[in-house]
């Protein structure tokens, strides 16, 4: 009986230290003294960003001692900005454009969020894709007026182009029949004649797109040099950028289209300089695991590590330091 009482006691005095070594976050051997618990905003799930939110999650898991990161699905970059401000999410993608107007307080943001940061130099350059089925007789934005059109979610960073391509030519959406849907559906509802055309927030090479475009019943629609004029007016970072010869099935010849700076991984000014700094090493020291999400993300490098004079958002201390030890940026 007395072996019996113990045993009792050392399973006992066992589980409360197993128990008190949890409860100081080293139930787990990552030599962290507490789990640091990570939001990452994304965009919709069949788009890039929430594989590549994953993949980035996956590799602050891995090399982060004590990360918890988890990457969500969200409406987009305006989207993330409010879950940033909000502080639902602690890092998330986002269009540099975007978080620029957000930043300066400029129309749809009412005050300015000057506590935005980014924590990566850019992700890669971003371009507008408009798309037009053959049947409907489109080859001109100007022919949308009466037409059934699809763009992305209300508020999202496609939908945002959406707006301001139709308005560069004079036209908005009570001129035509508007559908706001991921950019998947809205693909099949031009595909399935539920709609002529579209102007959708989707990666450059696209799968979904290749796949609209194989069967040679879809053109994507270029935007005039007039339109890209009217762009600038409301913002003088559009630029003028082509989609390639043969970057999608049946398009023999490169299509002219609007760029924008390139998207990037915000957080928040006041986010621990020393975790953002970890989080941003482990991502350049990490770059082909990124990478492998899709073609366009092999833009993801030191290149677009741009000079903070060329940057819409500034970085974060934490991502400066690391950059400036790398040779990528002077110090101050």
């Amino acid at each position: 009986m007395r072996f019996k009482t113990t045993v009792v006691l050392v399973l006992i005095l066992a589980m409360v230290s197993v128990g008190a070594l949890f409860a100081n976050g080293q139930g787990e051997s990552t030599g962290s003294s507490k789990p640091i618990f990570i939001t990452m905003g994304t965009a919709g799930v069949g788009g890039m960003n929430y594989p590549t939110g994953i993949a980035m999650c996956s590799i602050w898991n891995s090399e982060i001692p004590g990360m918890k990161a988890v990457a969500i699905a969200t409406g987009g970059s305006p989207h993330n900005i409010d879950l940033l401000r909000t502080k639902d999410a602690d890092v998330a993608v986002c269009r540099s454009l975007e978080a620029y107007r957000a930043s300066t307080g400029q129309d749809p943001y009412p005050e300015k969020m000057e506590w935005m940061r980014s924590l990566t130099g850019g992700l890669f350059v971003d371009v507008f894709q408009v798309v037009a089925s053959k049947e409907s007789g489109i080859t001109d934005v100007s022919q949308f007026k009466g037409k059934r059109i699809v763009v992305g979610p209300v508020g999202s960073g496609g939908e945002v182009d959406a707006r301001e391509t139709l308005a560069a030519y004079g036209l908005s959406y009570d001129d035509m029949k508007v559908s706001y849907v991921e950019f998947s559906q809205g693909m099949d509802m031009i595909k399935d004649g539920l709609a002529d055309a579209g102007i959708l927030g989707v990666a450059l090479g696209s799968s979904t797109m290749q796949e609209l475009l194989l069967d040679n019943k879809s053109i994507l629609v270029p935007i005039t040099d007039a339109a890209l004029a009217n762009l600038k007016k409301s913002n003088p970072y559009y630029i003028r950028a082509m989609i390639p010869a043969n970057t999608y099935p049946n398009q023999p010849n490169a299509v002219p289209t609007v760029g924008t700076p390139p998207d990037i991984i915000i957080v928040r000014a006041d986010t621990d300089a020393d975790l953002v700094y970890k989080m941003t090493k482990a991502l350049y020291e990490n770059l082909p695991a990124v990478q492998a999400v899709s073609p366009l993300l092999q833009q993801f490098n030191r290149n677009l590590v741009l000079p903070d004079e060329d940057m819409l958002v500034p970085y974060h201390d934490g991502a400066r330091r690391y950059f400036v030890e790398q040779g990528w940026l002077p110090a101050k």
